[in-house]
């Protein structure tokens, strides 16, 4: 049994890149920018849900002129209006169903075989045997014979 080879320790990145370095601290400074975001958003909305004031947040929410019930008061109506699209598209679902029933009407097609390839007059019987037999197979010329001779029509 052959044991593995000692290969050589790489020590560096193995792909290597040729970006700018520019761009990618333009890139990093902008994702850093959004998750700052994202994890503001999230303490706004906390801290209205548990009545935590915040001083920083306080003043996230007097530049909105919003109080704590201001921003319960968004959240449950947003949760309301999910709710009523959650169950206006479930009941459409239903009366789809309803009117067309379950449409289970695709069929897919049957696996090709060798003689549906071969009475398509595209290919000889020799060049599919090569097709399927070689590893490695070079033609002089198109094999297809139906695509050599729309290029001789053009």
């Amino acid at each position: 049994m052959d044991k593995p080879r000692q290969g050589k320790k790489e020590t560096g990145v193995i792909v290597h890149s040729k970006k700018n370095w520019l761009s990618e601290v333009m890139i990093t400074i902008t994702t850093l920018v959004v998750w700052i975001y994202c994890i503001i958003v999230i303490a706004f909305f906390i801290s209205s849900l548990t009545n935590y004031n915040n001083r920083y947040i306080n003043i996230i929410k007097s530049y909105f002129k919003m109080t704590n019930h201001d921003i319960r008061f968004f959240i449950l109506f947003t949760i309301l209006l999910w709710i009523v699209f959650y169950f206006g598209l479930l009941s459409w679902k239903f009366y789809n169903l309803k009117r067309f029933g379950s449409l289970r009407r695709r069929s897919y097609p049957k696996f090709t075989t060798k003689e549906d390839l071969l009475n398509l007059k595209l290919m000889s019987e020799e060049d599919y045997n090569k097709l399927q037999n070689s590893k490695i197979i070079i033609f002089e010329k198109n094999p297809i014979q139906g695509l050599v001779n729309q290029n001789k029509n053009k």
